[in-house]
């Protein structure tokens, strides 16, 4: 009799699906392994811009229920970490990794950023500042990268939420950490001075602003540290954000980058005109260093150097973004998410994970054809499935596919404010597979302006995009609005590290890059 209960259950479920019309449901062994469907309760008719005005809210308060103090996911972690994920085994993820933690810091400072006298940013504020001083107590932890002393355990990737060392064998250093925990605290310097302007010039003798950058006192300044780091390894090979791959990475380049040089202006504005000269001379090296990356052969750029992987990557997209400068800096992007290079990368990778990933694929009566939203993965050799390694393969990344998103509405946003669109050779394959039903001219070096019906008609078509791939984001979402790390390949249900804080900055990030191009 028991034998028979998982039959009756499915041809009842199977029943009710086809009374109702709801989508199908996935395998059968799928679905009894699975226990229920949680999407199953999702609104049906439910638009894009009203799921996404609903999960806005759920995702800055489940990325904040993985941030101490206040997170009710953080038991045991010290104020001012960022764990990675609520989940402690299968897998563990219950660390703070700089990288991680830095990126998630850089959203709730965007959030601040928006009105600091609001009550919200009154209490992110208590959160920011936790996380600094957590920063310099983690800066001047010995651990298996190394001491403060000679800076060397500024390129430790983790630690334990407790604010201890992880003492584990991992892939160790990775160099992207430091500059992308300067980048946060810069941001958050310049929108806590938006307030407190008398700071930005004199130095207050504030300790808490003093321990951020202070000239005359580098063992105690946070921000000084970090850059200090940058400039003297960043030509030194390090894993890289995946942590998988020894080399030199592009996405870790693209952060040093902007640390040197949002570190060189903070340095002139206090006054340490040594410091930025230095900061300045290693931006510019790093400058003459980046066009390695692009491969002529391929047609794209490469994530790791020398590598005999492809090189497309998610990681492109990231370092990107998050190399991207900042709003009031007055820097010339290098390999900005709307340049040449970027978004022909893009389109290979979208072209190749639409035909790795069986949930990606079209229904038959529709043509394959064209840059489309799908679910993207972190690289092509990926065989990280969430739980171990999988010779069949990995899947989408929840943060990899809104990144896409992002991408492409900063993209839109660019060309509203450029008022005018060149179209290169380089970026010809983009933007034909793009418009793959209109007519663009196939004349490289073509312009489009404000009053031809194709720049506008290419402008749609980003933001339409963009929307793509939200629309895949909200398609294997749960009901209850939480992002895992992946979706499955196959049956697109939630897999991996559950409630990725990572997943849910990237998401509000590339929301806030919707709503400023609308």
């Amino acid at each position: 009799m028991t034998l028979l209960i998982p039959f009756v259950l499915v041809a009842y479920v199977l029943l009710y699906a086809f009374a109702f019309s709801i989508p199908p449901l996935p395998p059968v062994s799928t679905f009894l392994g699975a226990g229920y469907d949680r999407h199953a309760q999702k609104p049906l008719t439910e638009t894009l811009d009203a799921w996404l005005e609903r999960e806005e809210r759920i995702a800055l308060d489940k990325l904040l229920a993985n941030v101490s103090p206040g997170g009710r996911n953080v038991a045991g972690a010290i104020k001012g970490s960022v764990i990675a994920s609520p989940s402690r085994e299968h897998p563990n993820y219950f660390y703070q990794w700089v990288r991680d933690a830095a990126i998630t810091t850089s959203t709730l400072v965007d959030v601040y950023a928006d009105d600091p006298s609001s009550k919200l940013s009154s209490e992110l504020s208590a959160i920011l500042d936790e996380y600094t001083h957590l920063q310099h107590s983690l800066q001047h932890t010995n651990n298996p990268s190394g001491s403060f002393d000679d800076l060397s355990g500024l390129g430790e990737p983790k630690f334990e939420a407790d604010g201890s060392p992880f003492v584990g064998s991992w892939g160790r250093p990775q160099r992207d950490g430091p500059a992308l925990r300067a980048i946060t605290l810069m941001a958050y310097l310049r929108a806590y001075n938006s307030s407190h302007p008398t700071l930005w010039t004199s130095g207050s003798g504030d300790d808490w602003f003093a321990s951020l950058y202070n000239p005359s006192l580098p063992a105690n300044s946070i921000i000084k540290a970090d850059l200090e780091y940058v400039s003297h390894f960043w030509n030194q090979s390090g894993f890289d954000l995946w942590e998988e791959v020894e080399g030199l990475h592009f996405f870790t380049a693209m952060v040093q980058l902007r640390a040197m040089r949002e570190g060189s202006d903070l340095a002139l504005a206090f006054g340490d005109k040594g410091a930025a000269q230095w900061y300045t001379k290693q931006a510019k090296q790093l400058e003459e260093f980046m066009p390695q990356f692009w491969d002529q052969g391929k047609a794209h750029l490469v994530e790791t150097l020398g590598s005999s992987r492809t090189g497309l990557d998610c990681g492109l997209l990231l370092g990107s973004l998050h190399g991207y400068p900042s709003a009031d800096a007055s820097h010339t992007p290098v390999y900005a998410p709307s340049s040449d290079e970027i978004l022909v990368s893009l389109l290979a990778l979208v072209e190749d994970q639409r035909t790795r990933f069986p949930i990606n694929a079209a229904p038959s009566s529709e043509q394959e054809h064209g840059l489309q939203g799908v679910g993207l993965g972190r690289y092509p050799e990926d065989v990280y499935d969430g739980y171990g390694n999988d010779k069949r393969g990995g899947n989408p990344w929840f943060l990899c596919t809104a990144s896409a998103a992002q991408v492409l509405y900063n993209t839109a946003e660019n060309l509203v404010l450029a008022t005018n669109l060149t179209i290169s050779s380089t970026a010809l394959p983009f933007y034909e597979a793009l418009m793959s039903s209109s007519s663009l001219d196939p004349r490289p070096d073509t312009t489009y302006g404000l009053s031809d019906a194709m720049f506008h008609s290419v402008l749609e078509r980003l933001k339409s995009t963009g929307d793509e791939f939200m629309e895949v984001v909200k398609t294997h979402t749960d009901a209850q609005g939480s992002l895992s790390e992946q979706f499955d390949r196959v049956t697109g249900y939630e897999r991996g590290a559950r409630d990725l804080t990572w997943s849910y900055g990237a998401f509000l990030q590339a929301l806030r890059a919707r709503k400023r191009v609308l």
